[in-house]
């Protein structure tokens, strides 16, 4: 009986490592020592979304809220490049940028190994862009 309860207790402690996670960060025009990030327009600011979560093959378990950057949501998929580009250009819009141009992105899974593999995924996703009016 101890046992089962020190085992499902390291299993949650390993699930409260995997968490969901959901930010998003600014760099103003006082950062770019004087260097123009557009040809065209007026640069506000760069951006950078980023969102990841912990899933039970493709369903969402635990995941950063792109919606409400900082928060972890239960069921909802936000790991993707659709919603983390949402989340950004929301953001430029929000600083005053009518257009967000050069977008990257990059997503990224990795299997969790335990307690049964191929079965528990981590994955994350970041986009970033330049903000200009």
């Amino acid at each position: 009986m101890k046992r089962n309860h020190m085992l499902l207790f390291a299993l949650l402690g390993a699930a409260a490592l995997f968490t969901g996670c959901s930010t998003i960060q600014t760099a103003g025009v006082k950062t770019f020592n004087n260097q123009s990030i557009t040809t065209s327009g007026t640069s506000v600011a760069h951006v950078s979304g980023y969102s990841s979560g912990l899933y039970l093959l493709s369903i969402p378990l635990l995941t950063g809220s792109t919606l409400e950057p900082g928060t972890i949501k239960w069921n909802e998929d936000s790991v993707n490049v659709t919603a983390v580009t949402k989340m950004v250009t929301k953001k430029s819009a929000e600083l005053g940028g009518t257009r967000t141009i050069d977008l990257v992105s990059m997503t990224g899974s990795a299997n969790i190994p335990f307690p049964i593999p191929f079965l528990f995924y981590w994955k994350t996703a970041t986009v970033s862009g330049n903000s200009v009016k």
